[in-house]
């Protein structure tokens, strides 16, 4: 296991010191955190020392794509395990599979894991997609006005989740609660409590699928096996609690930042009404501006980027936004260009072996809303923009977001 270490503001060169929380930072900016991000690159130097990160300590940021890529791709050397810290809260010790895990073994877990998020699994799910999406915003249309979160991008990714893992569908609220408070926090009590109630659920499924096994995704994995052998328990609790907080947070984040882009940007949103064909380059260029994951890798020996001399045990955060906002990178990155066309890949998804395994999932999702939504809500835009909060911590996301409309004739 690799030990973090707390480092001493002293022991760092004064030019890639700053005494800042990168977090509450992009929080103080509300709905304009992203555009706060992209200010990095004038202010820090390519590789910089933060001095907090909520209530982690110390962590080296870099900046730059090539070195954020570069990092990601280095298991060697940049270790992923155990770096969100959530066993740890509730005093064990297994971790989130796959994502806390380097490779040969997460090879072997992204192996058995792959087939059930493959583009053909995912695609055959469409659609019950769209009739989710559908029945939701159905259910206001009429209104001409919503609270996005509480009747949209909550309920919509949750529901789907729920199906695809075989829970019971009417725990939603319970569920969305526990996740969010999990993610949002920087109280290491209320997370530790929020995780506490999630692994006892998980681990009570857990046991419940080893006695009687169905089809759904708690059954496949306690029947699976990695190397000839049963997974262990530790390893089914990390890979059905990792699918918990992936499946009802990240979905529901990006879809806030993406709505209220639009409903800030008319002329955009009336780009898509007119061209709805473009709306799944839209969401991936939308994706790009919007990055909303932040993983954390530990330093496994002595290493140098840059000027920072990076300390075995040292943590370096990955804010996948700064390397999507790297001019070297993207052209005109600040700007939203739908018609930006391929080009490179973003970096919001990851890249290298932890590139994230739900991508296809969050696309469909991400799509079919933004085409159900322009097909049965007029042209509409956020109200009580004074109101809406950022929240920052490994997900970025919004809360607060209501929207409104004016209502059409038909019915």
């Amino acid at each position: 296991m690799n030990v973090a270490v707390t480092t001493s503001p002293e022991q760092i060169p004064a030019n890639l010191l700053r005494d800042i929380d990168p977090w509450q930072l992009l929080m103080s900016a509300g709905k304009d955190a992203h555009e706060r991000a992209s200010k990095f690159h004038q202010e820090f130097p390519r590789i910089f020392y933060a001095t907090k990160l909520g209530f982690l300590g110390g962590v080296w940021v870099p900046r730059f794509a090539a070195d954020i890529r570069n990092i990601l791709q280095d298991h060697q050397t940049f270790s992923s395990e155990s770096y969100t810290g959530i066993s740890k809260m509730i005093g064990e010790t297994w971790n989130l599979i796959p994502v806390e895990t380097d490779p040969p073994m997460h090879t072997l877990y992204r192996s058995l894991l792959n087939p059930l998020f493959s583009p053909k699994r995912m695609a055959a799910l469409e659609p019950q997609v769209r009739d989710v999406a559908v029945r939701l915003i159905s259910g206001f249309a009429n209104k001409g006005e919503c609270n996005f979160n509480e009747e949209f991008a909550l309920v919509y990714p949750i529901e789907i989740f729920l199906r695809l893992m075989g829970w019971p569908v009417e725990m939603a609220p319970k569920f969305s609660d526990w996740a969010r408070t999990l993610i949002k926090t920087n109280d290491p009590k209320e997370a530790a409590g929020a995780c506490r109630k999630i692994a006892d659920f998980v681990r009570g499924r857990i046991n419940e699928r080893r006695a009687t096994p169905t089809d759904d995704f708690t059954s496949f994995v306690v029947t699976s096996q990695v190397e000839g052998r049963s997974l262990t328990d530790d390893e089914a609790m990390g890979m059905c609690f990792l699918v918990f907080i992936a499946g009802l947070d990240t979905v529901t984040s990006s879809l806030g930042f993406q709505f209220l882009h639009l409903a800030r940007n008319p002329e955009q949103q009336a780009q898509l009404r007119a061209n709805p064909e473009i709306i799944p380059q839209a969401v991936e260029e939308l994706l790009r501006f919007y990055s909303i994951v932040n993983p954390i890798r530990t330093a496994t020996k002595d290493v140098q980027i840059g000027e920072a001399q990076i300390r075995k045990g040292e943590r370096v955060l990955l804010s996948l936004e700064l390397a999507n906002y790297d001019s070297t990178e993207f052209e005109n990155p600040t700007s939203v260009d739908f018609n930006r066309g391929a080009g490179r890949r973003h970096f919001s998804f990851s890249a290298g072996a932890h590139h994230c395994i739900g991508s296809h999932l969050a696309r469909r999702e991400l799509i079919i809303a933004m085409r159900e939504w322009i097909a049965h809500v007029p042209a509409f835009e956020a109200t009580d923009m004074d109101k809406i909060e950022m929240r920052a911590s490994g997900v970025f996301g919004l809360e607060n977001l209501h929207f409104k409309w004016t209502p059409s004739d038909g019915p």
